[in-house]
């Protein structure tokens, strides 16, 4: 799946350059001239990485950094800073505030050849596992709620079905009575198959990714859940 990297630039020819310098990955570009317009992309569009100018009319390059900084989502975009700012007080704060690196314009070939290309590729390293070890979180959270659900489930279901079945053969039971257990049961079977397919949200798979790499990613193996939901 290509990376989306978003080009924040106010200069044309800066956001072309920078489309030239990562022609060779597997990228799908998306371009803003202002702060404005990148933080209406980033709300509403998939980015991966921003690579992003400081000097732009307001919002500036520090404002739309802050903007992210206040959202759960943004605040995980990571982003590269390539500003013809050369203060080193642009440069501290742009570190302090997460930048992965700043770049000065204009770029030289060093940068263009090799810096922003290694940067960018990490950079993409860095944000998969970032958001694979986000969903390996999320998934020991719903493993360890299912446990605790059907546990909390369970014991009372245990309760009614076992007095249920002591109704059932009791000899002087009414026939309206004994219907009514009969329901009870029937309702107290559609329980035990919910808490089976709770259960089953336990089960880890494993992913295979492209190119052969093998990733051990907790997931919930929804086919074996419905399986075992059904009866024989």
């Amino acid at each position: 799946m290509p990376f989306h990297l978003l080009v924040v630039d106010d200069e044309a020819h800066s956001r072309k350059l920078l489309r030239m310098v990562l022609r060779q990955g597997d990228y799908t570009f998306l371009e803003a001239e202002s702060g404005e317009q990148a933080l209406q992309i980033m709300e509403t569009q998939r980015v991966d990485l921003l690579l992003l100018d400081l000097m732009m009319p307001h919002p500036n390059g520090f404002d739309v950094i802050l903007t992210m900084k206040k959202s759960e989502t943004l605040a995980r975009i990571p982003f590269i800073v390539a500003s013809a700012s050369t203060a080193q007080d642009d440069i501290q704060r742009s570190l302090e505030l997460g930048a992965i690196d700043y770049f000065t314009k204009p770029l030289s070939e060093c940068d263009i050849r090799f810096q922003i290309p290694l940067k960018v590729r990490n950079a993409i390293a860095l944000h998969q596992a970032s958001e694979e070890r986000l969903r390996n979180e999320r998934m020991k959270a719903v493993s360890a709620m299912a446990v605790a659900l059907n546990h909390e489930i369970n014991n009372p279901l245990q309760v009614i079905q076992g007095n249920a079945q002591l109704l059932h053969v009791h000899p002087g039971l009414p026939q309206d009575a004994r219907d009514k257990v009969a329901r009870i049961r029937a309702a107290t079977e559609t329980v035990a198959g919910l808490t089976q397919r709770i259960a089953a949200l336990r089960d880890i798979v494993t992913v295979d990714y492209p190119a052969g790499n093998k990733n051990s990613v907790p997931m919930v193996n929804f086919e074996a859940s419905a399986a075992a939901g059904k009866k024989p």
